[in-house]
């Protein structure tokens, strides 16, 4: 195979799926070579006891997309990253590590020079209770100027003082926080600062500290499209469903556990999110037949979620199905309990109301 040059050889091993790379790369020294040149993304395991991320790095020159996962992530890993990677533009960081100080297992230094050696590092994601704290966070914004993605998910040692480093970026736009520690203070600096004219993906999980009062605030995040908030328990109530309706600008909407949402809420969003295309509603008991067909008419929603819902019957599904025409195949989703209410028999169904329908499995 010596005829052939490394540009050959690149052109061939990117036309190579994933799970054959490696025999690829064992044909000869060459398609060795060549195959690390060409590797874009990478997946390392760092509880590996023979794992040499400084070689594995050396190796792959032009990762863009890495995955570092492991309870054994350090700092030092992360120098590591930041100076063998200059082209990488996306990080997943998983810290199983169930121990750490309240700076987090990643501290500022590392991440600064992160966001400085990787100039085109635009998605980061941390996974883990200890994984990062406040202060990396703000050390990472500060260095990188592109980022476009942020995503921290089961993190208590995130709070306000990080939600006031983002809600200054102006390159931000989709932001998820799973089960940090957000109150109302934190959605104000989102929606006061730059971040709120970008931001067009919003995820929010919170088991408390958010209100009605910093869902209210999310109405001035001009540009958000899609947004899922999950807030466990009745410290949400119509007051900020009702606000939620006046973001004009939203695509998408996920309500999960708003146990005092109701049908008020259905009606404010029927009648005023006229771009609403996505709807999805997940054990917000308050809701009922009575407000979910208030979306009979509705020229835009093409998928409608009712999962966890009690308070509602077939013939509110068919209203549905046949007053909003862009609904799509199987996109109504129902739980799978319902199918076995003899109320819900196909045999009972529209046809157009076969077609939407989904019934699954949904565990509380």
């Amino acid at each position: 195979m010596s005829f052939l040059n490394d540009d050959l050889v690149g052109q061939i091993v990117n036309k190579v799926t994933k799970d054959d790379r490696k025999s690829f790369s064992e044909v000869c020294t060459q398609w060795f070579k060549v195959e690390g040149l060409n590797r874009s993304s990478l997946s390392v395991c760092l509880d590996r006891i023979d794992f040499d991320l400084g070689g594995a790095l050396t190796r792959f020159p032009n990762i863009i997309d890495l995955v570092v996962w492991g309870s054994s992530t350090t700092d030092t890993h992360l120098e590591l990253i930041a100076q063998n990677c200059p082209k990488l533009e996306s990080i997943i960081i998983y810290c199983d590590d169930d121990q750490g100080s309240d700076d987090g297992i990643l501290g500022a230094k590392c991440l600064l020079a992160l966001g400085n050696r990787c100039p085109k590092l635009s998605k980061v994601k941390f996974v883990g209770s200890f994984a990062v704290g406040d202060s990396g966070v703000v050390a990472l914004l500060h260095s990188a100027r592109h980022l476009k993605a942020l995503v921290v998910l089961r993190n208590r040692l995130i709070s306000d003082e990080a939600l006031r480093a983002i809600g200054c970026l102006s390159s931000v736009t989709l932001l998820k926080l799973v089960l940090c520690d957000i109150t109302d203070v934190g959605l104000g600096f989102l929606a006061n600062g730059s971040a709120s004219k970008t931001i067009k993906e919003l995820v929010l999980a919170t088991y408390h500290g958010v209100t009605d009062t910093g869902v209210e605030l999310l109405c001035r995040m001009c540009s958000l499209e899609r947004l899922d908030l999950s807030c466990y328990g009745e410290l949400v109530t119509d007051i900020g469903g009702v606000a939620i309706s006046t973001i004009q600008t939203l695509k998408e909407l996920r309500l999960e556990s708003l146990m005092s949402v109701s049908d008020t809420t259905m009606v404010a969003l029927a009648q005023n999110c006229h771009n609403l295309e996505v709807l999805e509603l997940q054990e917000c008991v308050r809701v009922t037949g009575a407000g979910i067909r208030t979306f009979s008419g509705h020229k835009g929603l093409r998928r409608l979620g009712l999962l966890g819902l009690i308070n509602f019957s077939q013939v509110d599904v068919e209203i549905i199905a046949l007053g909003c025409p862009l609904l799509e195949s199987e996109s109504v989703l129902v739980d799978s309990y319902w199918s076995l209410d003899p109320t819900w028999s196909s045999e009972l169904m529209h046809d157009n109301t076969k077609r939407v329908i989904k019934f699954v499995h949904f565990y509380s």
